[in-house]
């Protein structure tokens, strides 16, 4: 394995601390399915996007310093996108955000992503080779979205028993 720790494995594995570190003051406002729902499906969903993006035929970008997947690349997807989704969901929850604030709040986190995306990029955690940070503003929103109907479904029926009587 063609491994060394430098800036990016520290950008990763720093945000990602920081992450889960903000995760960990909140997670007591979920409840354990839906953790464990949003937490499996965030890592199922970054992951698939990635292999899908970073894999032949498109190899639109890499992750670390080189193709090979690399410890710190598992960390921020195993830690990190959860973490930020729960901060996401957290926010989102607690000012009830509906409406036309639903689009500032998906825009503003969205700037904050690609922000975010644009110091990995000039950290060396991401390397493009054919992906544009143009493109994550349309990505981020439609994850967002997702992950609040997600989000939704599993408080809707995160108390209805799995064998529930039929009438």
């Amino acid at each position: 394995m063609n491994y060394h720790l430098d800036l990016n494995e520290c950008v990763m594995i720093g945000s990602s601390l920081v992450a889960f570190g903000l995760f960990w003051l909140v997670h007591r406002s979920f409840s354990r399915i839906v953790t464990i729902a949003i937490w499996l499906f965030t890592v199922a969903y970054v992951e698939s996007i990635d292999y899908f993006l970073a894999a032949t035929p498109f190899e639109l970008y890499y992750c670390g310093d080189n193709i090979t997947y690399e410890p710190s690349t598992g960390v921020i997807h195993l830690v990190l996108y959860p973490s930020c989704s729960f901060l996401f969901l957290y926010l989102y929850d607690k000012w009830q955000v509906r409406g036309p604030s639903l689009f500032v709040y998906l825009a503003v986190w969205t700037v904050l992503s690609v922000g975010f995306e644009g110091v990995c990029d000039l950290t060396g955690v991401f390397t493009y080779t054919g992906w544009s940070l143009s493109y994550s503003i349309l990505t981020y929103p439609v994850s967002a979205v997702v992950l609040i109907r997600l989000f939704h479904f599993v408080r809707k029926y995160e108390r209805v028993p799995l064998c529930a009587p039929s009438k």
